[in-house]
C-alpha cells in the first residue's frame, strides 16, 4: 500500500486499517462460501452459532453486528436451507442451533477458508499472533467502555 500523504490522526487511521483488514478477510471468506450458496451475513450467523450454540436473534445480532430484524431474516433462510433449528427457550425468546448439516457445513468452510489464509497468515509467528490477538481485545474493550 502506498502513503504519499500526510498521516492521518491515530483514531482515524486505525480505524482504516482495521477496515482494509476486515475487507481481504472478508474477500477471502467469500471466495469459499459463495460457491455453497451462503452470503457473508448468513455465515456470520452461522460462525456464531458454532461459537455459542443456543443463542438468540438478539445475540447473535450483537455478536454479528447485524440488528435484529436483519438476523433475524437470516436465521429463517436458514433454517429453509436445513442448517439452523429453532427452538422455544425463555418467554419470548427463541435458542438457535445448528443442524448436523449446519455443522458440517461450518467445519468444510473453515478448513477451506484457513486454507486460503494460510500464505498470509504463515508470515506471523506464534509471538505476533498472540500480540495482535492482544491489541485487538484492548482496542475492542477500550470502544466498548462507554467512558
Amino acid at each position: 500500500m502506498k502513503n504519499s500523504g500526510d498521516p492521518l490522526p491515530q483514531g482515524i487511521e486505525i480505524g482504516a486499517l482495521s477496515r482494509i483488514i476486515r475487507q481481504h478477510f472478508a474477500d477471502r471468506i467469500e471466495q469459499v462460501i459463495h460457491p455453497l450458496g451462503l452470503t457473508l451475513g448468513q455465515w456470520t450467523v452461522l460462525r456464531e452459532l458454532k461459537r455459542t450454540p443456543g443463542a438468540s436473534a438478539s445475540e447473535l445480532a450483537r455478536a454479528a453486528v447485524h440488528t435484529p430484524q436483519a438476523v433475524s431474516r437470516l436465521v429463517r433462510t436458514l433454517q429453509e436451507e436445513g442448517l439452523v433449528e429453532r427452538s422455544p427457550a425463555r418467554g419470548r425468546v427463541v435458542d438457535n442451533h445448528l443442524t448436523a448439516k449446519g455443522h458440517k457445513v461450518m467445519e468444510e468452510t473453515f478448513l477451506q477458508i484457513e486454507a486460503r489464509l494460510a500464505p498470509a497468515l504463515e508470515k506471523f509467528d506464534r509471538a505476533n499472533t498472540e500480540e495482535f490477538r492482544r491489541l485487538s481485545h484492548l482496542l475492542i474493550k477500550a470502544l466498548e467502555d462507554p467512558a
